[in-house]
């Protein structure tokens, strides 16, 4: 299993420098690692020192709690691709989801995935706070609104990745949409775990520990 390829390499802690830019990119190009995340602010500056299209840059869409308001994510989005970002996390507000708003949830899924283009999009539902039928219901919406992606979790909310949702999405929804699966994942046994479970790509920080 070549783990690397799985990885999305994540770098979203506060008070980042251009040398810990620089070294992230080097760790993923060094080690075929496809995807590095990164905060909005710093898209322009990974975008100039990346110099190939071996490495996609990701970025995050109302992080990390999710109630932005629509209007802004849909600027947020705007944003970041004017900066460079080739992929979107977006994280739903779950208020949609506790009101049992599917209509609203569905409006709004539509219009970020129109206004993501032909980028990747993914969004983080974080499963570890809803039930069985909330992620049916949610991943079916995405399902209906061509997402790439259903994600799992920011890492800053909740329990993270768990990997019965992972095996519940994929027997559910098989090939109909990628999953992401994401938050707590720090050894390479777990990611191993993971990917059988049925993830596509694995969001972590902690890619040395992974790799190494």
């Amino acid at each position: 299993m070549q783990l690397n390829s799985y990885l999305e390499h994540t770098i979203l802690k506060q008070g980042l420098t251009k040398k810990d830019i620089e070294e992230s990119v080097k760790l993923c190009l060094d080690n075929d690692i496809p995807t590095l995340v990164v905060s909005p602010s710093m898209l322009t500056l990974t975008s100039d020192i990346i110099s190939t299209n071996a490495l996609s840059i990701c970025t995050v869409i109302g992080f990390p709690l999710g109630y932005n308001s629509f209007s802004v994510k849909l600027y947020e989005i705007q944003d970041a691709i004017y900066n460079g970002a080739n992929e979107i996390d977006l994280v739903i507000d779950n208020a949609l989801v506790t009101n049992e708003d599917w209509k609203g949830l569905n409006l709004e899924f539509a219009a970020y995935r129109k206004a993501c283009s032909s980028r990747i999009l993914k969004v983080i539902i974080e499963t570890s706070l809803l039930n069985v039928q909330q992620i049916i219901n949610i991943t079916t919406l995405l399902v209906e609104n061509n997402i790439d992606f259903v994600k799992t979790s920011t890492g800053f909310v909740g329990e993270g990745a768990k990997l019965e949702h992972i095996a519940l999405i994929k027997e559910t929804f098989k090939d109909q949409i990628k999953i992401k699966a994401s938050g707590g994942i720090r050894d390479k046994e777990t990611v191993e775990k993971f990917i059988e479970a049925g993830a596509d790509r694995i969001g972590t920080s902690s890619t040395l520990s992974i790799i190494g």
